[in-house]
């Protein structure tokens, strides 16, 4: 892949930066929308809840609210309310931490795991329709070049969703 250096810029290059843009945009407004609708109609969760789910599964000790707020690049008062909606439908269990009594430590519950099982088939169903029509091929190049979008914002600590 070629570095182009942005004092050589010309204004064909701006329009291809306005161009894939763009099509981050669209693709996101394409996927998200079906998928938040599907997760909520087949397992009763929004991608919003699936995300904090997903995380919560990774780490079977939990988070502290502070740990899933940065991984889910969303504010504290966020995650708070997602959390707090989570406990209410009993997918989440939150407690104070051992380690620093000024925080808590969010976990799955037993139903959050099941739960989550259920909705990440709904999720794989979803996103293998969406993107069906991409090879192999097709999948490992876009993931290549957005990950090398990325690249710099997290050599700078910046967290990224691997």
């Amino acid at each position: 892949m070629t570095v182009r250096d942005p004092a050589q810029d010309t204004s064909d290059y701006r329009k291809d930066e306005t161009r894939l843009w763009l099509s981050v945009l669209d693709a996101y407004n394409f996927v998200y929308p079906e998928l938040n609708r599907q997760l909520k109609e087949r397992s009763g969760i929004s991608v919003s809840k699936f995300d904090v789910l997903a995380q919560l599964k990774r780490y079977p000790d939990g988070l502290s609210m502070g740990d899933l707020s940065a991984r889910l690049k969303v504010s504290n008062g966020n995650v708070s309310g997602l959390v707090n909606r989570l406990r209410k439908d009993g997918l989440v269990d939150r407690s104070m931490s051992a380690e620093d009594r000024r925080s808590f430590v969010a976990v799955l519950t037993d139903a959050g795991q099941q739960r989550f099982e259920e909705a990440a088939k709904v999720h794989a169903a979803v996103l293998s329709e969406c993107f069906r029509h991409l090879n192999a091929e097709d999948l490992a190049e876009t993931t290549g070049v957005l990950k090398a979008i990325i690249r710099k914002p997290r050599d700078k600590g910046i967290p990224a969703n691997d």
